[in-house]
């Protein structure tokens, strides 16, 4: 699901109800005797179906009201009430034209209501900040905060929408009485500091639920704060427990989430035969079969999709053509870090020292980088088959050997799931290998077709499961160079 499974702005949430909180009360005896008699009972009439849910009837009475007193400010905010009630925004914008100018909060809130309901949020965004200005008292003042920045944004002036909201911040004036929306104006911002302030005030009220405890989640994976993230989207999952609520494809995107983020390390181990990748940097461009397990522990957490991992692994030759060290002497260990830099793209930068475990395995340095793309590789529950690629670059350099190896592999077919937990995917695919060590075709190219089959494992509460064992089998045709035959691959990834 992607960051932000993004949850919408709800606007509705912002802009309230707020008229039935600022209908008027009832005229007072006292005031109503200096009054023409006909103008009273009509605005009384006009209280009496306002208050029996009768708007329409209410803004007939109140309309006679100042058609008979048309300098009476109460008539005309009854008026305007009734009109908002029925939601005839812009017939109460027009009847509010003629005291537009007037400095009183109880004008100018419903000037700003009924310009936001008929779609005029530029006027909306100047009348809630200058009934901001003029509010009684600290709720009407952050209400109307919160829905000036939303006007705002709803206008397309972000730029304004985010000063709006740092001086409503810095005054005070918000996160206010309500700061879940608050929070919700912070991420449509990307202030994702003050959205985590603004949720944690929320939270200390009651625990955050449904939409809110997911938008809070993708807030807090945002800042960095795993821990949060995860206790949020938990909560989101269980408050919505059906499928009316969130599909089972939903429920396994942020399932996705919550594993990412509580993988505190990993462990992987494969054999493999084919062509020597830049991992296993041996065997010369001939086939064989390899053997190999890495362990890494994360550093700091999951960091917002840019994760530092320290690793240590090993790989050796089980079976290579004559000439060729297999077995214990040919193991070869590595220890290292790799970095994720960006959030949104794969890219995985490493450095490590490889040391010899066996006797013809050799010191070195090795730097490395490795980019892919991907779609169609996790479980989906909202389709039985789909449309799946893969594209992978790694590069690698051994510094003292002053050797460099590659290799460029593309994927494209179509993947089924078969049952709960295991994909199989059938397509066509393509690699590239370089090793600047050979003698000759030091770069070569094969395609073929590829068949995988992949089981899915190790799924915790409300996290989707994160280990798999993958098996795929490929045969490539001679492009160029002499590369071509069988490739198998089996792996698991813990």
């Amino acid at each position: 699901m992607c960051e932000t499974p993004a949850m919408t702005l709800r606007s509705a949430r912002l802009i309230g109800a707020a008229v039935a909180a600022l209908a008027l009360p009832a005229l007072m005896p006292a005031a109503a005797l200096a009054q023409d008699p006909a103008a009273v009972q009509a605005a009384q009439d006009g209280y009496d179906r306002l208050n029996r849910g009768d708007a329409a009837g209410a803004a007939q009475a109140a309309a006679r009201a100042v058609t008979l007193a048309p300098d009476s400010l109460d008539y005309r905010l009854l008026w305007a009430d009734a009109l908002l009630r029925g939601g005839r925004h812009a017939e109460a914008l027009d009847a509010l034209t003629p005291v537009s100018g007037v400095r009183d909060y109880r004008v100018q809130s419903r000037i700003a209501e009924a310009a936001t309901g008929a779609g005029r949020t530029d006027q909306a965004a100047r009348a809630f900040a200058l009934a901001g200005e003029l509010a009684p008292e600290a709720g009407a003042r952050a209400y109307a905060a919160r829905a000036e920045v939303q006007a705002l944004l709803q206008a397309g002036r972000r730029d304004e929408a985010a000063r709006a909201f740092d001086a409503a911040w810095t005054s005070g004036a918000l996160p206010g009485d309500d700061p879940a929306n608050a929070a919700m104006l912070a991420v449509a911002l990307d202030d994702d500091a003050r959205a985590m302030d603004a949720f944690n005030q929320a939270e200390a009220r009651a625990p955050l639920t449904g939409a809110t405890a997911l938008d809070a989640a993708y807030a807090a994976k945002r800042a960095g704060r795993d821990a949060d993230a995860v206790r949020w989207f938990r909560q989101g999952l269980n408050s919505r427990p059906t499928t009316d609520h969130l599909s089972p494809q939903q429920r396994h995107e942020i399932g996705r989430e919550i594993e990412t983020l509580e993988r505190r390390g990993g462990f992987n181990a494969a054999v493999e035969y084919g062509q020597a990748s830049t991992l296993t940097s041996g065997g010369g461009g001939e086939d064989v079969v390899q053997a190999g397990a890495e362990a890494y522990w994360r550093v700091g957490g999951y960091r917002n999709g840019r994760p530092l991992d320290v690793f240590v692994r090993a790989y050796g030759t089980l079976d290579a053509p004559a000439g060729y060290a297999t077995g214990g002497d040919s193991v070869q260990g590595w220890i290292g870090a790799r970095w994720k830099p960006f959030g949104a793209t794969n890219l995985v930068l490493e450095a490590s020292r490889m040391f010899a475990i066996g006797d013809a395995a050799r010191d070195d340095t090795m730097l490395r980088a490795a980019w892919s793309a991907e779609a169609g590789g996790d479980l989906r529950y909202d389709a039985d088959s789909w449309s799946s690629w893969r594209v992978y670059a790694d590069v690698a350099r051994l510094i003292e050997a002053e050797q460099t190896l590659a290799v460029l592999e593309g994927q494209a077919g179509r993947t089924w799931r078969a049952g709960a937990r295991d994909l199989v995917s059938l397509g066509l695919g393509a690699t590239v290998w370089h090793d600047s060590a050979l003698l000759s075709d030091k770069t070569a190219v094969g395609a073929g077709p590829r068949i995988g089959w992949r089981r899915w494992f190790n799924a915790r509460e409300g996290a989707a499961p994160g280990s798999y064992v993958d098996f795929s089998l490929g045969y490539d045709f001679e492009v160029s160079g002499e590369r071509s035959g069988l490739r198998a691959r089996l792996a698991l990834v813990y």
